[in-house]
């Protein structure tokens, strides 16, 4: 198979055998139909494409556990640049692979469970801080967000400005 070719990865939610959910990588069908397809190459390739899509899933989850019970005083918005960090290193990971997921940040709010809104303001600001000691541990999130977005309105103050 051509080092070259790009192919899209989507990750689809399936039962297994014994009926518990799991999440599982998939590519186009007409994949197998090329004549310099490679099965055994595509196999090996598609397992470490999963692994390390699980394995930043699951960082990406206990990360944000960490978010969830860490006070903002004590450098919990070092926590959102990991949180960003993990994705963009993902994502410098994939650029050289010939498998990539389509869509990455919808698969990650449905997979870690977190809005697409919380992905795409952490790869932001991990993008406008490339490195962390360029982060005040005592400043909040919601301060970087506001100075990058020009302005920030969490979904609870929205919500009183439009009545609700």
């Amino acid at each position: 198979m051509n080092e070259n070719v790009r192919i899209p990865v989507q990750i689809k939610r399936v039962k297994d055998p014994s009926g518990r959910e799991i999440m599982k990588a998939t590519v186009p069908m007409n994949l197998i139909f090329e004549k310099d397809f490679n099965p055994d190459w595509f196999e090996r390739e598609l397992a470490k494409f999963e692994e390390r899509y699980f394995n930043l899933v699951t960082h990406l989850k206990s990360l944000l556990k960490k978010i969830r019970i860490k006070k903002p005083k004590d450098g919990r918005v070092l926590l959102y640049w990991e949180f960003g960090n993990e994705i963009i290193e993902f994502k410098e990971q994939s650029k050289n692979n010939a498998l990539f997921l389509e869509n990455l940040t919808k698969s990650l709010a449905r997979d870690v469970e977190v809005s697409d809104k919380i992905i795409t303001r952490c790869t932001r600001f991990r993008s406008l801080y490339p490195d962390i000691t360029q982060i005040d541990p005592n400043r909040s999130f919601d301060s970087y967000v506001a100075e990058f977005e020009g302005g920030y309105i969490s979904a609870r103050r929205q919500g009183r400005r439009e009545g609700g």
